[in-house]
Protein backbone atom coordinates (compact mmCIF):
# COMPACT_ATOMS: atom_id res chain seq x y z
CA UNK A 1 0.00 0.00 0.00
CA UNK A 2 0.75 3.53 -0.65
CA UNK A 3 2.48 5.83 1.82
CA UNK A 4 -0.17 8.08 0.27
CA UNK A 5 -2.82 5.89 0.98
CA UNK A 6 -5.82 7.78 3.12
CA UNK A 7 -3.64 11.30 2.80
CA UNK A 8 -5.37 14.53 2.62
CA UNK A 9 -3.76 16.42 -0.75
CA UNK A 10 -4.76 19.55 -2.02
CA UNK A 11 -3.30 20.59 -5.41
CA UNK A 12 -3.49 24.32 -7.08
CA UNK A 13 -3.38 24.62 -10.93
CA UNK A 14 -5.27 21.53 -10.86
CA UNK A 15 -7.52 22.01 -13.96
CA UNK A 16 -4.05 20.83 -16.83
CA UNK A 17 -1.05 20.07 -17.22
CA UNK A 18 1.11 19.07 -14.41
CA UNK A 19 -1.16 19.94 -11.34
CA UNK A 20 -3.52 17.68 -13.48
CA UNK A 21 -1.16 14.72 -13.48
CA UNK A 22 0.10 15.19 -9.87
CA UNK A 23 -4.15 14.97 -9.02
CA UNK A 24 -4.25 12.01 -10.83
CA UNK A 25 -0.57 10.69 -9.43
CA UNK A 26 -2.05 11.32 -5.37
CA UNK A 27 -5.30 9.68 -6.65
CA UNK A 28 -3.56 6.47 -8.18
CA UNK A 29 -1.96 6.02 -4.70
CA UNK A 30 -4.96 6.13 -2.78
CA UNK A 31 -5.02 9.71 -1.56
CA UNK A 32 -7.83 11.73 -1.13
CA UNK A 33 -7.20 14.98 -3.56
CA UNK A 34 -8.88 18.47 -3.40
CA UNK A 35 -7.72 20.76 -6.44
CA UNK A 36 -8.22 24.54 -7.06
CA UNK A 37 -8.22 26.46 -10.33
CA UNK A 38 -10.34 29.63 -11.49
CA UNK A 39 -11.60 27.54 -14.58
CA UNK A 40 -14.67 25.47 -14.01
CA UNK A 41 -15.29 23.44 -17.08
CA UNK A 42 -11.15 22.20 -17.11
CA UNK A 43 -11.53 21.83 -13.60
CA UNK A 44 -14.59 19.23 -13.29
CA UNK A 45 -13.09 17.55 -16.21
CA UNK A 46 -9.90 16.31 -14.31
CA UNK A 47 -12.12 15.77 -10.80
CA UNK A 48 -14.58 13.42 -13.09
CA UNK A 49 -11.33 11.54 -13.94
CA UNK A 50 -9.38 11.52 -10.68
CA UNK A 51 -12.20 11.65 -8.37
CA UNK A 52 -10.63 14.75 -6.97
CA UNK A 53 -12.57 17.15 -5.03
CA UNK A 54 -13.01 20.31 -7.18
CA UNK A 55 -12.80 23.93 -5.88
CA UNK A 56 -13.24 27.03 -7.87
CA UNK A 57 -10.64 30.32 -7.42
CA UNK A 58 -8.31 32.41 -8.35
CA UNK A 59 -5.66 32.26 -5.76
CA UNK A 60 -3.87 35.39 -6.47
CA UNK A 61 -6.72 36.86 -5.17
CA UNK A 62 -6.46 36.08 -0.60
CA UNK A 63 -9.81 36.09 0.14
CA UNK A 64 -10.86 33.82 -3.03
CA UNK A 65 -7.33 31.86 -1.64
CA UNK A 66 -8.82 31.22 2.08
CA UNK A 67 -12.51 30.39 1.01
CA UNK A 68 -10.46 27.41 -1.14
CA UNK A 69 -8.31 26.27 1.30
CA UNK A 70 -11.02 26.28 3.85
CA UNK A 71 -13.88 24.22 1.71
CA UNK A 72 -11.21 21.86 0.71
CA UNK A 73 -9.66 21.27 4.53
CA UNK A 74 -13.56 20.85 5.53
CA UNK A 75 -14.43 18.62 2.34
CA UNK A 76 -11.33 16.74 3.56
CA UNK A 77 -11.59 16.47 6.94
CA UNK A 78 -8.06 17.89 7.13
CA UNK A 79 -4.71 18.79 4.72
CA UNK A 80 -1.77 16.60 5.37
CA UNK A 81 -0.29 17.96 1.86
CA UNK A 82 -0.19 20.39 -0.14
CA UNK A 83 1.28 21.23 -3.50
CA UNK A 84 2.00 24.61 -4.61
CA UNK A 85 1.71 23.85 -8.67
CA UNK A 86 -0.22 27.25 -10.18
CA UNK A 87 1.34 29.41 -11.77
CA UNK A 88 1.73 31.34 -15.25
CA UNK A 89 4.42 31.69 -17.56
CA UNK A 90 4.25 35.24 -19.12
CA UNK A 91 7.87 36.55 -20.30
CA UNK A 92 8.46 39.56 -22.14
CA UNK A 93 11.35 42.02 -22.19
CA UNK A 94 10.88 44.69 -19.81
CA UNK A 95 11.71 47.37 -22.55
CA UNK A 96 8.58 45.92 -23.96
CA UNK A 97 6.61 47.38 -20.65
CA UNK A 98 3.87 44.90 -20.53
CA UNK A 99 2.95 46.06 -17.17
CA UNK A 100 -0.28 43.95 -16.82
CA UNK A 101 1.78 40.66 -17.16
CA UNK A 102 4.10 41.64 -14.41
CA UNK A 103 0.97 42.03 -12.42
CA UNK A 104 -0.75 38.90 -13.19
CA UNK A 105 2.52 37.03 -13.18
CA UNK A 106 3.58 38.02 -9.02
CA UNK A 107 0.01 37.67 -8.55
CA UNK A 108 -0.51 33.93 -9.77
CA UNK A 109 3.33 32.81 -8.80
CA UNK A 110 4.42 35.06 -6.08
CA UNK A 111 1.27 36.34 -3.89
CA UNK A 112 -0.78 32.69 -5.22
CA UNK A 113 1.77 30.76 -3.27
CA UNK A 114 1.57 32.95 -0.22
CA UNK A 115 -2.35 33.40 0.15
CA UNK A 116 -2.58 29.22 0.00
CA UNK A 117 0.26 28.66 1.95
CA UNK A 118 -0.88 30.75 4.63
CA UNK A 119 -4.21 29.67 4.39
CA UNK A 120 -3.03 26.00 4.55
CA UNK A 121 -0.45 26.34 7.33
CA UNK A 122 -2.41 25.29 10.06
CA UNK A 123 -4.10 22.60 8.50
CA UNK A 124 -0.56 21.13 7.99
CA UNK A 125 0.84 22.10 11.36
CA UNK A 126 -2.51 19.94 12.98
CA UNK A 127 -1.68 16.58 10.50
CA UNK A 128 0.43 14.18 12.31
CA UNK A 129 3.25 14.01 9.01
CA UNK A 130 2.91 16.79 6.14
CA UNK A 131 4.32 17.75 3.28
CA UNK A 132 4.63 21.47 2.15
CA UNK A 133 5.83 21.25 -1.60
CA UNK A 134 6.21 24.13 -3.89
CA UNK A 135 6.38 23.97 -7.41
CA UNK A 136 8.67 26.53 -9.16
CA UNK A 137 11.39 25.79 -12.29
CA UNK A 138 15.09 25.71 -13.45
CA UNK A 139 14.05 29.31 -13.99
CA UNK A 140 14.77 29.74 -9.79
CA UNK A 141 18.62 29.93 -10.79
CA UNK A 142 19.22 31.60 -13.84
CA UNK A 143 17.15 33.69 -16.59
CA UNK A 144 18.37 31.63 -19.74
CA UNK A 145 16.68 34.57 -22.19
CA UNK A 146 16.47 37.93 -22.63
CA UNK A 147 12.43 37.61 -21.85
CA UNK A 148 12.62 35.53 -19.08
CA UNK A 149 13.62 37.89 -16.64
CA UNK A 150 10.30 38.65 -14.87
CA UNK A 151 9.01 35.25 -15.03
CA UNK A 152 12.37 34.06 -13.68
CA UNK A 153 12.32 36.36 -11.15
CA UNK A 154 9.15 35.11 -9.30
CA UNK A 155 10.46 31.87 -9.27
CA UNK A 156 13.23 33.01 -7.34
CA UNK A 157 11.06 34.73 -5.48
CA UNK A 158 9.29 31.29 -4.70
CA UNK A 159 12.66 29.36 -3.81
CA UNK A 160 13.50 32.20 -1.23
CA UNK A 161 9.85 31.92 0.21
CA UNK A 162 10.44 28.13 0.82
CA UNK A 163 13.69 28.85 2.39
CA UNK A 164 12.16 30.95 4.49
CA UNK A 165 9.27 28.43 5.04
CA UNK A 166 10.88 25.62 5.97
CA UNK A 167 13.14 27.80 9.16
CA UNK A 168 9.30 29.07 9.75
CA UNK A 169 8.34 25.69 10.63
CA UNK A 170 11.80 24.38 12.29
CA UNK A 171 9.23 24.18 15.27
CA UNK A 172 7.30 21.81 13.50
CA UNK A 173 9.31 18.78 12.07
CA UNK A 174 6.91 16.86 11.16
CA UNK A 175 6.42 19.12 7.98
CA UNK A 176 8.37 18.79 5.32
CA UNK A 177 9.29 21.83 3.08
CA UNK A 178 10.54 20.72 -0.50
CA UNK A 179 11.32 22.94 -3.35
CA UNK A 180 10.62 21.35 -6.92
CA UNK A 181 11.95 22.87 -9.97
CA UNK A 182 10.88 20.72 -13.31
CA UNK A 183 12.98 21.42 -16.64
CA UNK A 184 11.29 21.71 -19.81
CA UNK A 185 8.25 19.72 -20.08
CA UNK A 186 6.08 18.58 -22.99
CA UNK A 187 3.16 20.29 -21.63
CA UNK A 188 -0.23 21.39 -23.68
CA UNK A 189 -0.32 25.00 -25.53
CA UNK A 190 2.36 27.92 -24.76
CA UNK A 191 3.16 30.37 -22.31
CA UNK A 192 0.67 33.25 -23.53
CA UNK A 193 3.86 35.70 -23.38
CA UNK A 194 5.45 33.73 -26.52
CA UNK A 195 3.79 36.27 -28.96
CA UNK A 196 6.45 35.85 -31.87
CA UNK A 197 4.98 32.74 -34.11
CA UNK A 198 8.49 31.43 -35.24
CA UNK A 199 9.12 31.20 -31.45
CA UNK A 200 6.01 29.33 -31.13
CA UNK A 201 6.73 27.12 -33.98
CA UNK A 202 10.44 26.14 -32.07
CA UNK A 203 9.45 26.26 -28.80
CA UNK A 204 6.44 23.54 -29.72
CA UNK A 205 8.63 21.25 -31.92
CA UNK A 206 10.96 21.34 -29.13
CA UNK A 207 8.41 20.22 -26.74
CA UNK A 208 7.33 17.22 -29.04
CA UNK A 209 11.26 16.37 -29.26
CA UNK A 210 12.62 16.02 -25.32
CA UNK A 211 10.16 17.94 -23.34
CA UNK A 212 9.28 15.53 -20.62
CA UNK A 213 5.72 14.58 -20.29
CA UNK A 214 3.83 16.37 -17.28
CA UNK A 215 3.07 12.76 -16.03
CA UNK A 216 6.93 11.49 -15.90
CA UNK A 217 7.53 14.93 -13.50
CA UNK A 218 4.14 14.05 -11.18
CA UNK A 219 5.51 10.56 -10.41
CA UNK A 220 8.84 12.51 -8.73
CA UNK A 221 6.43 14.20 -6.88
CA UNK A 222 4.47 11.64 -5.59
CA UNK A 223 7.76 9.42 -4.75
CA UNK A 224 8.80 12.36 -2.54
CA UNK A 225 5.23 11.95 -0.69
CA UNK A 226 5.93 8.23 -0.36
CA UNK A 227 9.14 8.80 1.37
CA UNK A 228 9.41 7.44 4.95
CA UNK A 229 8.42 10.36 7.40
CA UNK A 230 12.53 10.45 8.65
CA UNK A 231 13.36 11.26 5.22
CA UNK A 232 13.48 14.71 3.66
CA UNK A 233 14.53 16.27 0.19
CA UNK A 234 14.49 19.81 0.60
CA UNK A 235 14.94 20.67 -3.25
CA UNK A 236 15.32 18.71 -6.46
CA UNK A 237 15.50 19.47 -10.29
CA UNK A 238 14.02 16.99 -13.09
CA UNK A 239 15.34 17.98 -16.42
CA UNK A 240 14.77 15.80 -19.62
CA UNK A 241 18.15 13.80 -19.95
CA UNK A 242 19.56 15.35 -23.42
CA UNK A 243 19.79 19.06 -21.08
CA UNK A 244 21.15 17.08 -17.76
CA UNK A 245 23.97 17.75 -19.06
Amino acid sequence: MSALAGRRVLVTGGSSGLGAAIAAACADAGAHVAIVARGRDRLDEVAGATGALAVVADVGDAEAAQGAVAEAAERLGGLDVLVNNAGLMLHSPVGAGFVEDWDRSYRANVLGMLHVTHAALPHLRASAGADLVVVASTATDRVTAPDFGVYASTKAAQGRLTEGLRLELADAPHVRVTLVKPGFMNTPGLGTGTRDPDLQARVAEQKQAIGLPPERVAAVIRQLLELPAEVSVPEITIVPTPRAA
